[in-house]
C-alpha cells in the first residue's frame, strides 16, 4: 500500500494542492498573462504552465509567526493581496521591460498556484514569472512523480518552449520551494540556461526525506511504520515507476551545478530537517551561501516574503543583471 503513494501523482484523484478546486481555478486563470500547455517525456506527461508580467500590483503583505518556547509549531498569521486589473479592469503592465526571467516551482502535492504571493512579490520587481504545474500535480497530466528523474528534463522543454515562444527575457533564475527546490536544483545541474537557483529547504536526498517527511506530517500514523518497511517500500515505488533513486540523490546534483545557489530553511522545520540544506551546502558552486530562518518551520517559510524576499530579491538581480 506504501509503495503507490510514494510515486503516485498527487492529483489522481482530481486537482491537487492549494487553490486546487476547480472555482478557486476560475478565479487563479485570471492571474496570468498567459497560459498555455505542454506536452513532456518521456515519460508522456502534459504540463500546465502559467506566465505572469512586471507591473505594480499593490502588493499588500503582512505575516507573525508566534511561538511558545515549547511549542514546536506555534501559529502563524498570514494575510497577502493584491490587483492584476485596474479600477477600470485593464490589465496592470510596466512600461519597462522584464530584466530577467524566473521560474517558480511549488511543493509536493501543491499547485503553481501556491507560489502566487512569490510571483507578484518577484513580478513586481521587474521580473517576468513563470509558474509551472510539476507533472502529476494541478493541472498537470502524468501518471507518476519522479523526485527529479524527468520533472528535470521537463523544465528543459519548459525553456525551450519561452525561447520558442519569445518569452525569455534576459537571464533564466529559479526560485523552488521543497519538492519543488529539489527539483530546481536537478534542472540547474543539466541546464546550462539556469543562472541563479534559489532553494527553499529542499531535501538531500529523497530515499531518506520521505519517512522524514511522513513522519513530520503525521508522526502517530507513520511511527507505526519501520525503516524497513519504509525502505522496502521505496524499493518498490522505484520500479512501480520506472527510475532508479541513485539518479534523484540532490546532493550529487549540486556536485554537478555550475552556478552559486542560496539556500535557506526554517530552524523549526520538522518536515525537511535542516540536516539537508547542510549536506547541499558543503558541496554547492563557490559563491553560494545558506540562510537559516530561527523561527519559521517548512510551511511558514514559505511565506516569508518579509525576511526570504529580500534575500532573494537581491540574490537574482545580483546572478541575472
Amino acid at each position: 500500500m506504501l509503495a503507490p503513494l510514494i510515486v503516485a501523482a498527487p492529483n489522481r484523484d482530481g486537482v491537487s494542492g492549494l487553490f486546487g478546486k476547480p472555482k478557486h481555478l476560475v478565479v487563479a486563470d485570471r492571474f496570468y498573462t498567459q497560459t498555455w500547455r505542454l506536452p513532456v517525456g518521456p515519460p508522456v506527461a502534459e504540463l500546465a504552465v502559467g506566465v505572469i508580467d512586471p507591473a505594480d500590483y499593490h502588493l499588500v503583505y503582512d505575516i507573525a509567526v508566534n511561538r511558545d518556547a515549547n511549542e514546536e509549531r506555534g501559529s502563524i498569521h498570514f494575510k497577502c493581496d493584491w490587483n492584476v486589473s485596474d479600477v477600470d479592469g485593464k490589465r496592470l503592465m510596466s512600461a519597462e521591460p522584464p530584466k530577467a526571467t524566473l521560474v517558480l516551482l511549488h511543493g509536493f502535492a501543491m499547485t503553481k498556484e501556491s507560489m502566487q504571493w512569490w510571483a507578484i512579490y518577484f513580478a513586481k520587481k521587474g521580473y517576468r514569472v513563470v509558474l509551472v504545474d510539476l507533472r502529476g500535480h494541478g493541472r498537470s497530466m502524468g501518471k507518476w512523480i519522479g523526485y527529479g528523474a524527468w520533472e528535470a528534463d521537463d523544465l528543459v522543454k519548459v525553456a525551450d518552449e519561452l525561447v520558442r515562444r519569445g518569452l525569455l527575457v534576459g537571464k533564466l533564475g529559479v526560485f523552488g520551494e521543497s519538492y519543488g527546490a529539489a527539483v530546481g536544483i536537478h534542472w540547474a545541474a543539466r541546464d546550462p540556461r539556469v543562472a541563479a537557483v534559489v532553494a527553499l529547504a529542499p531535501f538531500s536526498d529523497p530515499q531518506t526525506a520521505i519517512p522524514e517527511y511522513a513522519r513530520g506530517i503525521n508522526p502517530k500514523q507513520a511511527a507505526k511504520v519501520s525503516d524497513a518497511t519504509f525502505a522496502k517500500a521505496e524499493a518498490k515505488a522505484s520500479k512501480l515507476a520506472g527510475f532508479a533513486w541513485s539518479d534523484v540523490n540532490v546532493v550529487n546534483a549540486m556536485k554537478r551545478v555550475r552556478v552559486p545557489v542560496l539556500l535557506f530553511h526554517g530552524g523549526y522545520d520538522s518536515w525537511i530537517l535542516p540536516a539537508n540544506t547542510e549536506a547541499l551546502e558543503r558541496v554547492a558552486p563557490a559563491g553560494s551561501r545558506r540562510e537559516v530562518m530561527p523561527q519559521d518551520n517548512h510551511l511558514s517559510l514559505m511565506m516569508r516574503l518579509d525576511t526570504v524576499g529580500p534575500s532573494a530579491l537581491a540574490w537574482f538581480d545580483a546572478k541575472l543583471e
